[in-house]
């Protein structure tokens, strides 16, 4: 009997392929029921083998599952691109890019339901004119019809929005598909509603707050050509689209973008490489661009295309820093500051407040031992939340009890100090009675349509007073804000983190964006102890470009990235001393490594997560394939390693900070 051998992928922390052999010629990326110890388990068909080095022990495939394969040629590709550059196993990126209900044994098959994709143009919608910018662009990259990667560098307000719909108007008309790829879920209901308004036809949405059901659906609907427009978060990145046209990604910068944990990859990244694989365009949107899509434009290896206007023709909201180095204090709130929020509700006008700190106060404390709720699992401090009246962890959201007296010295002398949006909401709702007080941060937004009864909240009130983090700040379009006001620029402007200027500068420019859409007097206020600093000097202009041309040059001079490429190899254990031990190892190994600098081990921070410590070190090298290089050299040292058994380790590459 003649057999047939290949190499299966399984979702498992294995950074290997098993063999196993079938009567039945299989293509890559079918899925297949495999034998795995005293289980039988899915498996992806990475490739066949001529000839396994032993025949004794291997498996038979248990059964072919789907009469379609689950992953086509680009995504398969992809796929395998991204396990080779993030050194992650392989079986595990397979998985991440599957929907939950194909990575197990159910009755769920890859099949198509036969209903056909339709789609016409909305010309109501579409009733206006496109600014100069706007149409010079257009025109221009419309007439991009392979691998090009292109920034659409466009100031808030500038009509991003409007370029992605008509690029995908001319898709559609070509019978071509699109993936629309956003860093948020909060950001989807209202780019879904544009679409829907210009579109009638479906839309798909995919998402981790969907259903199982409704991820396959949509997943299964988009690869057999029934949907032709996907709005998605990272995970959509390789959704299958019959005939995919093109690729965008709004607020390419955010680092929302990058999965932080488990297969810690770059959804922006990975959907450039598939472009690539592809040869399609990709559209990256930003009005605050990351340094690194800024020097691969000064390198002439992507084009930017500019939007430096308003599609309304007004002016950007000033910037103005408000010192409250002698201020008093209302629940974080400057008296100065409550004063211009009064005149603009009085106006009749709305306020958005940024407080990048969800909760009522980050610290709970005895006044008189110094006693601090923390988490028994994590190295955080407990944040008091009032509306629920308990204490929450903000890394692994367990949830405490409120103490009444102090656990260590009995005392009643319980203070909460610091404040969150529930503390500022409170103030606000205290002091304007009348005004609606909508708070938009991760509590508020969990339910389904919370997210959509917020729009609604904001769009009917004339005056409101909107306090959110820094979901407020990613691309939502509030018409009637005329003032932003920054709370906590400080911990920004001070931060240690060696890319802090450029996350402060895009945090701030975006929330500054928020504002003044339809109104020339429109204000941003950021409150700050530190308002002659000179980074903030430079972003109170406005003017992005200036802030990143900065940060560019200073980066060069400091050799590090976007001008050197780093990864982070961090090594978890209940026990510190055996990730240390792990990682002095690491460390000897490249130490004599050429072109390597390796650094550490450090404590990560937080240092204790979920009842794990966590330390990490840091190796960099000037050129991305020789790190690659250097990466697998060490992957194979560790494989071999006793250590492995105790510690849970992982790289980080290109990591959005370093702790």
């Amino acid at each position: 009997m003649n057999f047939f051998y290949y190499d299966i992928a399984v979702g498992l922390p294995l950074r290997q392929c098993f063999t196993y052999k079938s009567k039945d010629i299989i293509k890559k990326g079918e899925r297949v029921v495999v034998p795995f110890g005293n289980k039988s388990i899915i498996g992806i068909v990475v490739k066949k083998v001529s000839k396994p080095k032993s025949l004794k022990g291997l498996k038979e495939i248990i059964e072919i599952t789907d009469d379609h394969i689950a992953f086509d040629k680009s995504e398969f590709k992809t796929i395998l691109w991204a396990s080779d550059y993030y050194h992650h196993p392989i079986g595990e990126v397979f998985f991440s890019f599957l929907p939950t209900l194909l990575r197990k044994k159910n009755d769920k098959t890859v099949k198509a339901t036969g209903e056909i994709a339709k789609y016409e143009l909305n010309e109501k919608d579409k009733n206006f004119k496109l600014t100069k910018e706007q149409s010079t662009n257009l025109d221009k990259l419309n007439k991009i019809n392979r691998f090009d990667p292109s920034l659409i560098y466009g100031v808030t307000g500038s009509g991003k929005t409007e370029i992605y719909l008509q690029l995908a108007e001319k898709l559609i008309q070509k019978n071509k598909s699109v993936l629309v790829l956003v860093p948020e879920i909060n950001l989807i209901p209202q780019l879904e509603k544009r679409f829907k308004n210009r579109f009638s036809g479906d839309i798909g949405v995919y998402h981790s707050r969907q259903t199982s059901n409704q991820r396959l659906k949509v997943w299964l609907r988009s690869k057999f050509g029934e949907i032709k427009i996907v709005i998605g978060t990272r995970s959509s990145v390789l959704i299958p689209l019959k005939d995919l046209g093109a690729i965008i990604v709004d607020e390419e910068h955010d680092q929302s973008y990058k999965q932080a944990d488990g297969f810690k990859f770059s959804g922006r990244d990975i959907a450039i490489k598939r472009s690539q694989i592809e040869d399609i365009p990709i559209f990256l949107g930003s009005a605050t661009p990351s340094l690194q899509t800024l020097k691969l434009v000064k390198e002439k290896k992507y084009k930017k295309y500019d939007l430096l206007r308003r599609v309304d023709g007004k002016k950007p909201p000033k910037l103005i820093p408000l010192d409250i180095s002698e201020s008093s204090m209302l629940g974080g709130i400057a008296a100065q500051t409550m004063d211009i929020i009064n005149s603009v509700i009085k106006r009749g006008e709305q306020v958005l407040i940024f407080i990048n700190r969800r909760g009522f106060a980050p610290l709970y404390e005895c006044d008189n031992c110094g006693w601090v709720a923390k988490c028994s699992s994590c190295e955080s401090n407990l944040v008091f939340h009032k509306s629920k009246n308990r204490l929450i962890c903000h890394r692994c959201e367990s949830v405490y009890r409120v103490n009444d007296s102090c656990p260590d010295c009995s005392s009643n002398e319980i203070n909460i100090l610091g404040t969150g949006t529930e503390r500022v909401e409170e103030i606000l709702k205290s002091t304007f009675k009348k005004v609606p007080i909508i708070r938009m941060d991760y509590d508020s937004t969990r339910l389904k349509g919370s997210i959509d009864a917020i729009y609604e909240e904001a769009e009917k009130s004339k005056q409101a007073i909107l306090v959110g983090t820094q979901m407020l700040s990613k691309g939502h379009d509030f018409p009637k804000v005329t003032l932003c006001v920054i709370l906590n620029a400080d911990g920004g402007l001070l931060s240690p983190d060696i890319n802090s200027v450029e996350k402060i500068s895009q945090q701030l420019i975006q929330v500054s964006g928020r504002a003044g859409r339809n109104n020339n007097l429109a204000k941003v206020i950021i409150q700050t102890r530190y308002p002659n600093d000179e980074n903030l000097k430079k972003i109170k202009t406005g003017d992005y470009q200036i802030v990143a041309e900065r940060c560019l040059k200073t980066n060069k001079a400091l050799d590090i990235p976007p001008y050197s490429n780093i990864s982070i190899l961090r090594a978890i254990s209940p026990n510190p001393q055996i990730g240390i031990k792990f990682l002095d190892k690491a460390h000897k190994i490249l130490k004599n490594k050429k072109n390597v600098d390796v650094i550490g081990p450090f404590p990560s921070i937080p240092f204790k997560v979920k009842g794990n410590t966590r330390n990490h070190l840091v190796i960099k090298s000037n050129t991305k394939t020789y790190l690659n290089r250097v990466l697998k050299f060490l992957t194979k040292e560790i494989e071999n390693w006793p250590e492995t058994k105790k510690v849970k380790w992982s790289y980080d590459i290109d990591p959005y900070d370093m702790s």
